[in-house]
């Protein structure tokens, strides 16, 4: 494992319990441990609960800073709701985003990503969210006009609201990205 590893707070028990408790391999969490440490050595190894502001994993983590729904994830994945991370925070998010997670394990993170306004529905309004975020240039230009969007929200939200409540519940969510076949692979990163 190398020196790096031997110094911190990061034992051969702990990452043996964590590949027990994820969906991660052994070699990802370490790679994914190494990344996070980088950003401050000595309160890592002296604290591995230790809590480090989101834009500063983002700066270590690209993939997470160029994703469309960086504070979503941070939102969701911050243990203690304060713009933080912690080693397992991040633990939680790559797993959950790993090949080998269950996609019902992916839907119910992925429901909360884009539960906007944290209601716990999909309403309208946070799929026209998901969708403006998903259809804007690299520079943040829109790419669809209001119309648009409002169009493909209403189709999606006809076609998943099965209760005809005007929102989609969690299972309802579930139900309908279990009949998306691309939907594991575009909830994906890669360590």
């Amino acid at each position: 494992m190398g020196s790096e590893i031997s110094k911190s707070s990061l034992t051969n028990d702990i990452i043996d319990d964590y590949v027990e408790l994820t969906y991660l391999t052994k070699v990802e969490i370490i790679q994914i441990y190494k990344k996070f440490r980088s950003i401050n050595e000595t309160e890592v190894d002296n604290d591995i609960q230790y809590r480090i502001r989101f834009s500063s994993v983002q700066e270590v983590f690209p993939e997470l800073k160029h994703n469309p729904f960086s504070d979503r994830l941070c939102s969701v994945f911050s243990s203690k709701k304060d713009n933080h991370f912690s080693f397992e925070d991040l633990l939680d998010l790559y797993s959950v985003f790993s090949k080998t997670c269950p996609d019902k394990v992916k839907a119910a993170w992925a429901f909360q990503v884009y539960d906007f306004n944290e209601d716990m529905q999909i309403c309208k309004e946070d799929i026209s969210e998901a969708i403006t975020r998903l259809a804007k240039h690299r520079d943040r230009r829109k790419v669809l006009d209001d119309d648009e969007i409002d169009h493909i929200s209403n189709v999606l939200l006809n076609e998943m609201d099965l209760q005809h409540t005007g929102s989609i519940g969690q299972l309802e969510f579930q139900h309908a990205i279990g009949k998306m076949s691309d939907f594991p692979y575009s909830f994906t990163l890669n360590v």
